[in-house]
């Protein structure tokens, strides 16, 4: 393990920065009185108390009017990375291999080998399978009929088979064959050819055997419901629309899953740094407790002792515990990437957070994510889809009025030659045909209209749906907003603050080793050191989460204006595999600024994020048969 060192501070030389013994004589008379003070305001009852500790209206609204100013921070601050950053990509120990990775390795990783991602590109490509079903109910189907009958019934009628003639003995096979299909328009078109043999013991049966063949073409054709294109088309259209909705779907589930994996992969950069920031507060309260029991014999007294084993104690406690959220992130981490070579091995987040200033404007970042959310497409196309329901609705409410015909060719040929009656069908005789019309209606048509009602009521349910997301997307873009304001600032005080803390460490470091070891004032100071150290170690993990959750604030304000699969520059091609198709996802190399992060940066079309370089970006490609869609 690297050798730690506590955090540098400017305050550690105590020629510039320490205090001679009249100081300390002084700062402990303020303290003694502030003491007094405080003592008397809780013992001078509950009114007195509270109008000691609670300010007016007027002071609340100034401080709330001043934090504001205070909140609009300067885009020049310099922030410190902290000294605990070239330590997180370093492994813990020496026993297991490490793997370094950047949070764009992780990326990259997660499109190829991700169990996940691979479970949401399959719904686009189920979804597609519907639309090649749909198109098929208008294929041609072909069909083949046999029959044979060997008939034996007694006769009850001279007509029947002649005179003398006990029972009627038929020999028929009949063979039929053909073509049949739907069309665009509604209409059914039936091409069929019809072969027959034909013996039996009847006198009046002539020729004897014979062979038949009949040609027969039928249509027909809808005239009031279920009639033209658009009606017909619908289940396409709609099978259509349900497949660009699987992959808005798709879009939007995977850019929450790498959403997920940036904060998988900055859990375990901030679980590695806390772990080296506790070590190091171990190791600052262990080397109080070793030079006191150096000084044992001398002037460190058993209080002081075990005042410092307490502390040590408790903050070892805390390395067990960091210790295991460190593998706990790594087994995260590996559960959304699912990459093989990421199995036992110690995973070193190399890439540092970034501090690149940046902001957005709310209402420019609210017409991106309009524009780009895939939310907003899905919620287009059930729209849409309602619509075409309800024109199917609207069809489906006329009466069943069909155009009925059909004409056909016949042919006879003697000694059952039925092939001799084929060529006949054609050279002998005309034609026959038939028209008619079939009409349907139900009696009240309560189906149809109850059907045409819950038509109108899902459209307008979706258009509820469709102004419930727009102000959903317009409530998320302002949060990602605010929070990325917000945390910026954050980033700056608790910088800040964890400064201070440590110029509060460094003071009341020197004061206990200028005390004499025997006076009660140095176990009392003893205690203040212990608790300062604690102090500073609260901060230092405060300033480390404010840094990633700056960063974070970055990746996620990407994601909820809809830009994060094209800053990332994720691309989607198709290719075949083990005869089955299946969507592969790529990942260009992005230009980056400072340290190699992805989130630093502006982002899009018009700077929606300001300051910094804008990151090239690529909208997502898709083969022309997965974005193919049926004008309706």
């Amino acid at each position: 393990m690297l050798a730690l060192r506590p955090y540098p501070s400017s305050h550690a030389n105590d020629s510039a920065h320490g205090c001679t013994p009249p100081e300390q004589r002084q700062r402990l008379s303020r303290g003694i009185a502030v003491g007094i003070a405080l003592l008397i305001a809780a013992f001078s009852g509950p009114a007195s108390a509270q109008n000691a500790n609670v300010s007016d209206l007027s002071a609340l609204q100034q401080a709330n009017t001043e934090l504001s100013e205070h909140d609009r921070w300067n885009t020049n601050h310099q922030y410190d990375p902290g000294w605990w950053t070239p330590y997180v990509g370093q492994p813990l120990g020496t026993e297991r291999q490490s793997m370094p990775l950047t949070l764009e390795d992780t990326l990259l990783a997660t499109l190829e080998y991700s169990s996940q991602v691979q479970v949401f590109s399959d719904l686009p490509l189920i979804r597609e399978t519907a639309v090649i079903e749909a198109a098929a109910t208008f294929d041609w189907h072909q069909y083949l009929d046999t029959r044979w009958d060997d008939v034996s019934e007694p006769i009850g009628n001279v007509l029947t088979a002649g005179a003398g003639v006990d029972r009627f003995n038929d020999h028929n096979l009949t063979a039929r064959g053909g073509y049949r299909r739907r069309t665009h328009t509604g209409g059914t078109v039936d091409v069929s050819q019809q072969f027959g043999f034909q013996d039996n013991n009847s006198q009046f049966f002539v020729p004897d055997p014979q062979g038949t063949a009949r040609l027969v073409l039928g249509f027909t054709q809808p005239l009031m419901r279920g009639r033209g294109r658009r009606y017909n088309d619908s289940l396409i259209c709609l099978a259509k629309i349900d497949q660009e909705v699987a992959a808005d779907e798709f879009r939007r589930q995977l850019e929450s899953h790498l959403l997920e994996v940036a904060r998988s992969y900055w859990a375990l950069y901030l679980e590695r740094a806390a772990l080296y920031q506790k070590t190091n507060s171990y190791l600052r309260g262990k080397a109080i407790y070793d030079r006191l029991a150096a000084r044992s014999d001398l002037d460190a007294n058993a209080s002081q002792l075990v005042s410092a084993e307490a502390a040590i104690a408790s903050r070892y406690s805390d390395l067990v515990r960091a210790r295991a959220a460190v593998k706990n992130a790594q087994s995260r981490l590996r559960s959304l990437v699912n990459q093989p070579s990421y199995a036992n091995v110690e995973l070193l987040p190399t890439d540092a957070p970034s501090f690149t200033s940046s902001s957005a404007d709310l209402e420019e970042a609210v017409a991106i994510a309009v524009q780009n959310r895939p939310e907003v497409m899905q919620a287009l196309k059930q729209i849409k889809a309602a619509g075409v329901r309800l024109d199917m609705s609207k069809n489906e409410l006329m009466p069943l009025l069909n155009l009925v015909t059909q004409t056909y060719l016949s042919g006879l040929a003697a000694q059952g030659d039925a092939f001799q009656a084929f060529e006949s069908q054609f050279t002998t005789g005309a034609p026959s045909y038939g028209i008619g019309l079939q009409y349907e209606f139900p009696v009240g048509n309560r189906a149809a209209e109850a059907r045409l009602r819950r038509r109108k009521l899902e459209l307008r349910q979706i258009s509820n749906q469709y102004s419930t997301t727009l102000e959903t997307i317009r409530h998320e873009v302002a949060v990602g907003v605010r929070e990325l304001q917000t945390s910026m600032s954050e980033l700056s005080t608790k910088q800040t603050a964890m400064r201070a803390r440590s110029a509060q460490l460094d003071a009341m470091t020197a004061r206990w080793e200028q005390l004499p070891g025997d006076q009660t004032d140095k176990t009392l100071t003893l205690e203040n050191l212990l608790i300062a150290q604690s102090q500073l170690a609260g901060a230092e993990f405060e300033y480390l989460t404010a840094q990633l959750t700056y960063n974070l604030s970055l990746v996620n304000l990407k994601r909820v204006t809809g830009l994060l699969l094209q800053s990332e520059q994720v691309e989607i091609s198709r290719i075949c595999e083990c005869g089955l198709p299946r969507n592969l996802l790529s990942k260009q190399s992005s230009y980056v600024i400072d340290n190699g992060g992805m989130l630093d940066g502006g982002v899009l079309d018009g700077g929606l994020l300001d300051g910094g370089t804008i990151i090239p970006v690529q909208e997502p490609t898709l083969a022309p048969e997965y974005s193919s869609t049926l004008d309706f």
